[in-house]
């Protein structure tokens, strides 16, 4: 967890340190014009004023951050890492050639072990055609979450892979929603295609 955190904190550095300078800015402005401090010290007072607020800023908004990953992960029964930062979120399924089943049918079977599963809000299937399946989820933390699925099929094996990502742009630090969410596609998708390669090898 603690990975996850320094993960998040790199990632408000940027809008921390934009919204130090603009503070220290405005507030090294209002010292000269207002009381009339010279600039040499108010710069410096608006300087470290401003650089507490931003730290303050960015440990409260973090830790704030990483308490909610980390009990969305705990609802899946996850254990969080520093690889949940990233996004949008990716893991891949790969198991031997499952043959007698097309891409779409095998989607097609994924979308239904989706539909029926307790753990996995589903909003709503924005497409599903050849190994392409698009979905709406909802998290726990009630963050909506646009998952693709990309299945194919080749000679050898069956490929496919989950990829995650905050549906509305303003929820990207919650990566660990989307990271928790990729997690649980991953292991129905792996666990529908290896049902899938069991039937087909039954029904030889």
């Amino acid at each position: 967890m603690f990975g996850y955190w320094l993960g998040v904190v790199r990632r408000l550095a940027l809008p921390a340190l934009a919204t130090g300078v603009v503070c220290t800015a405005a507030m090294t402005v209002a010292l000269v014009l207002g009381d009339g401090t010279p600039w040499s010290g108010a710069a410096p007072q608006a300087l470290a004023a401003c650089a507490a607020v931003a730290l303050a800023f960015t440990v409260i908004l973090s830790t704030s951050i990483v308490v909610s990953a980390a009990r969305t992960a705990r609802r899946y029964g996850l254990t969080l890492g520093p690889e949940a930062v990233a996004l949008p979120s990716v893991r891949e399924v790969r198991v031997p050639a499952i043959e007698g089943r097309t891409a779409f049918q095998l989607t097609d079977s994924v979308r239904y072990a989706v539909e029926r599963d307790p753990d996995l809000r589903l909003e709503a299937i924005t497409a599903l055609g050849h190994g392409t399946l698009d979905l709406t989820l909802r998290g726990p933390s009630d963050t909506t979450v646009f998952v693709q699925v990309r299945i194919t099929t080749e000679s050898l094996e069956t490929a496919a892979v989950v990829e995650a990502r905050p549906a509305a742009t303003y929820k990207r630090l919650d990566a660990g929603a989307c990271w928790a969410i990729a997690r649980v596609v991953e292991e129905r998708v792996a666990q529908t295609l290896r049902a899938e390669a069991t039937h087909g090898v039954t029904a030889r």
